[in-house]
C-alpha cells in the first residue's frame, strides 16, 4: 500500500488562539486551573509532603534546624487527536466555504480535545472508546470519596470537611445532574434559590463561594462503565498541566490514516487536530469525590 501523503497546514495565530480558548470552554480542569507553559521533555514536579515550621528564639539561644521534606510528581506526557473525514467536494469550494469548513472543524476537534483533558485526569478514560486508557491513572481513583446522600447541602458539606484540613479549596467540578439538583434547593422563607450563581453550563461560576465549573466530563458521560461521579471539589491548582506542542491541523488527501479506507476511492478528505498535553496531579488527597452510593 501506498504510504499516506499529507499536506500540513499551520494554522494562523489568530486560530489557534481560538482553539485554545474554545478548549478551555468544554474542559472543567482547563477552567479552574490555568495551563502553564510546558516542554516536550520528561517533567517532575515537587510537592512539600513536610513544610518547615518557625521557631521562636530567646536571646542568645540555639537556633535549631526545620525539617522539610519533598515528595517528586512524574508529570504525563499524552496525546489526543481528532479525525474527521469529509466528501472531497469541499476541496472545490470557494474561498469562504473553505474558511468556513476549516472553522467548523476547528470548532469541533477543539471541543473534543478540552473534553479528552477532562477525561483523562479525572477518569483515565479514552473518551473515543469510553474504557479504560493506558498509562494513566485517575485522579477520582485517589481522592477522598464522599458517598451522595438526599440532602445535596450537606453532601457539599461533607466534601468541603474531607479535604479543607489539609489542603485550600479553590475550586469544584459539578456533574449537569448535581448542578440541576443543587438548583432546586430554595430558601423555604423567601423562595429563592440558595445557590443562585451555581453555573449550568461551561462558564465559570460559584457555588456557596467557591469557584465552580459545571459539564458532562464530570459523571464521564462517554464512559461504558458509568463512573456515579457527581461532583469533584479541592485544590485544583494540585492539577499541573499544559499544551506541548502547537496545534495543527494536517489535511490528508490519500492513503487511510483511520482504518475506515482508501480516502481517493471513497471520494473523501480527512482533517487531523492533534494536541500533546503534559499533566500531573500533586496530591489527589487534596480532593474529594461526590459519588452516587451503590445500587
Amino acid at each position: 500500500m501506498a504510504a499516506i501523503e499529507t499536506k500540513n497546514i499551520t494554522l494562523p495565530k489568530e486560530v489557534a488562539q481560538q482553539v485554545v480558548t474554545k478548549a478551555r470552554d468544554t474542559s472543567t480542569i482547563a477552567t479552574l486551573s490555568p495551563s502553564t507553559p510546558v516542554l516536550f521533555k520528561d517533567m517532575t514536579h515537587m510537592l512539600f509532603s513536610k513544610e518547615p515550621e518557625a521557631e521562636f528564639v530567646g536571646e542568645g539561644a540555639q537556633k535549631s534546624a526545620s525539617e522539610a521534606a519533598f515528595t517528586p510528581v512524574p508529570g504525563e506526557i499524552h496525546k489526543a487527536q481528532v479525525t474527521v473525514r469529509l466528501s472531497d467536494e469541499v476541496k472545490w469550494a470557494d474561498e469562504d466555504s473553505q474558511l468556513g469548513i476549516i472553522d467548523a472543524i476547528v470548532d469541533a476537534s477543539s471541543a473534543a480535545v478540552g473534553r479528552a483533558l477532562d477525561y483523562g485526569i479525572y477518569h483515565a478514560i479514552n473518551p473515543s472508546t469510553g474504557t479504560a486508557a493506558t498509562g494513566m491513572t485517575a485522579l477520582t481513583a485517589g481522592a477522598n470519596s464522599v458517598t451522595a446522600t438526599t440532602d445535596a447541602s450537606a453532601d457539599l458539606d461533607s466534601l468541603v470537611a474531607a479535604v479543607n484540613e489539609s489542603y485550600d479549596i479553590d475550586g469544584i467540578a459539578l456533574s449537569k445532574t448535581w448542578a440541576n439538583e443543587l438548583r432546586k434547593i430554595r430558601v423555604k422563607s423567601t423562595g429563592a434559590r440558595l445557590y443562585p450563581e451555581i453555573p449550568l453550563n461551561l462558564q465559570v461560576g460559584n457555588l456557596d463561594g467557591i469557584a465552580a465549573a459545571t459539564s458532562g466530563t464530570v459523571s464521564g458521560s462517554l464512559a461504558k462503565t458509568a463512573t456515579n461521579v457527581l461532583a469533584i471539589l479541592g485544590q485544583f491548582g494540585l492539577i499541573k498541566w499544559g499544551i506541548v506542542r502547537d496545534l495543527g491541523l494536517d489535511v490528508i488527501e490519500t492513503g487511510d490514516p483511520d482504518g475506515l479506507g482508501d480516502l481517493k476511492r471513497l471520494n473523501q478528505i480527512a482533517y487531523r487536530t492533534e494536541v500533546v498535553y503534559s499533566w500531573a496531579v500533586l496530591d489527589p488527597k487534596g480532593f474529594a469525590v461526590l459519588k452516587k452510593a451503590s445500587a
